[in-house]
């Protein structure tokens, strides 16, 4: 086959529909769209390839009411790969690309190839009958890279295939469709229309769905900026499994982003997230913990994690849809769910340290004497100086330094007073190193120089220091 003939390829129905328009491996792609999620998982248990392939489906996009399960769904897929089923071998390249499964990047074109590239052009063929999910398959491999330089993106190809999958209300296209009108991945932009398919999915609970209108109202792109209602949105489709908005939710809640601070929520977000080997997940996790631990409660200073804004949206899978404009749509939720409001953030009033509300005066320099050559006046230090040489007041100082207690931010200081009262014995200063090394505040990230200053806490008898060593060599460990 010459893939670079591909357009024509496709849309030249006398070259490949005088084959004929032939039902692959049992049910039909338009059967399996319209079928309930029980009534796929009985034709899948059943052996049929086709049904195999779009459960997996299903399961990587959270479409018919299922939780995204990436490791459920590569079961079905590669036993449908198994039987040699193109839209199988699809979703197994679609999924490869999950870090879950491990497995090597390079595959993803292989299984992309197998299903694109065979002599047969069942894959093809099927798409022209207007199978949905094989449409939803073909505009997915023609968003993407895996098949350079044999086959070339090609966006509004892949937007046409999306179009016909709308028209059957195939919902990861609706998705995906929407996804690329507002991304501006078509040659005409159409924000309103993108978000109307946009909202279809998300009536239909689709996670990434939600994902991606957290994003919208987060950003204000075609909305009005409206963090509470983006919380909404990151916070369900965490629930319904999607890894990438677990991570959001959980520095919503720890750094107080249209909540009030919830170091617990923060922590079940980001262990769920580290179940699903979310980048950045463990660091989370231990950031959260850190935090809980020394009872600090003041905002995380580091920014919300980036969502993907432009593009098709990284795993898990994103769903893509069609130019075509549903019908009215549900419109958004318009208050904030439980414990979530759009306001300030709240943070938890409670009496302050005399570290945090004491401030020792710089030493003033001597008073002028009225000679022609007055003495000149004493330096100003760069940052309040404690009131004795004492590891523990160092500490204090480095800790108002480090959470802005008082003071502007300032990493450095706090490094700098850190190493002071660790070297002078001090464990909690020690642990402050480790957690300054491991979140990467004003040195680089170096998990290694973090185990060190976390053992000289442990080995001092810090019991928080213990815990996060614990965890952190659970990551250093090969």
């Amino acid at each position: 086959m010459t893939y670079l003939s591909f357009n024509r390829l496709i849309f030249f129905p006398g070259l490949l529909l005088a084959c004929g328009v032939f039902k692959l491996f049992g049910a039909t792609g338009m059967e399996l769209s319209k079928a309930s999620a029980t009534e796929l998982r009985q034709l899948a248990e059943a052996g049929d390839a086709y049904a195999q392939a779009a459960l997996a489906i299903a399961l990587a996009n959270g479409d018919k009411g299922l939780p995204i399960s990436i490791v459920e769904a590569e079961k079905w897929a590669r036993q449908s790969a198994g039987q040699k089923h193109p839209i199988g071998n699809f979703a197994m390249g679609y999924l490869t690309q999950e870090p879950i499964l491990g497995t090597d990047a390079a595959m993803s074109g292989r299984y992309y190839m197998a299903a694109f590239g065979d002599r047969s052009g069942e894959l093809v063929r099927t798409a022209l009958s207007g199978d949905p999910i094989a449409c939803y398959a073909l505009g997915m491999i023609l968003t993407s890279d895996e098949l350079r330089p044999k086959v070339i993106p090609d966006l509004e190809l892949a937007a046409r295939h999306h179009q016909v999958a709308v028209q059957a209300d195939y919902m990861p296209s609706v998705l995906q469709l929407g996804i690329m009108k507002i991304e501006g991945m078509l040659a005409n932009k159409d924000m309103e229309g993108g978000l109307a398919l946009v909202r279809q999915a998300v009536s239909m609970n689709l996670p990434i769905a939600h994902y991606f209108m957290g994003v919208v109202n987060l950003k204000g792109r075609g909305v009005l900026e409206d963090r509470g209602t983006a919380l909404v949105h990151f916070r369900k489709a965490a629930d319904l499994g999607h890894g990438t908005s677990m991570m959001i939710t959980s520095h919503f809640y720890a750094k107080g982003t249209a909540t009030s601070i919830d170091l617990d929520l923060a922590s079940v977000y980001a262990r769920r997230a580290a179940a699903v080997k979310e980048p950045g997940a463990e660091e989370k996790m231990l950031e959260i913990q850190a935090l809980a631990e020394s009872g600090a409660l003041v905002a995380i200073s580091s920014g919300v994690p980036e969502p993907v804004e432009s593009g098709v949206p990284p795993p898990p899978p994103p769903p893509r849809s069609p130019g075509n404009f549903p019908p009215s749509p549900p419109p958004l939720p318009s208050a904030p769910g439980p414990g979530v409001k759009t306001s300030t953030p709240t943070y938890i009033s409670r009496a302050p340290s005399p570290a945090e509300t004491t401030f020792v005066p710089v030493a003033q320099p001597p008073p002028t004497i009225p000679t022609p050559t007055p003495p000149a006046p004493s330096p100003t230090p760069s940052f309040p100086l404690p009131l004795s040489t004492s590891p523990a007041d160092t500490r204090e100082l480095a800790k108002r330094h480090y959470s802005g207690i008082g003071i502007p931010v300032d990493y450095i200081a706090a490094r700098s007073n850190f190493v002071i009262a660790a070297n002078g014995g001090d464990v909690e200063a020690a642990r402050y190193l480790g957690i300054i090394y491991l979140r990467g505040k004003g040195v680089p990230k170096d998990r290694a120089e973090a185990a060190k200053w976390l053992r000289m806490a442990a080995a001092g008898g810090d019991v928080m220091a213990t815990r996060n060593l614990e965890l952190l060599e659970q990551l250093l460990a090969p």
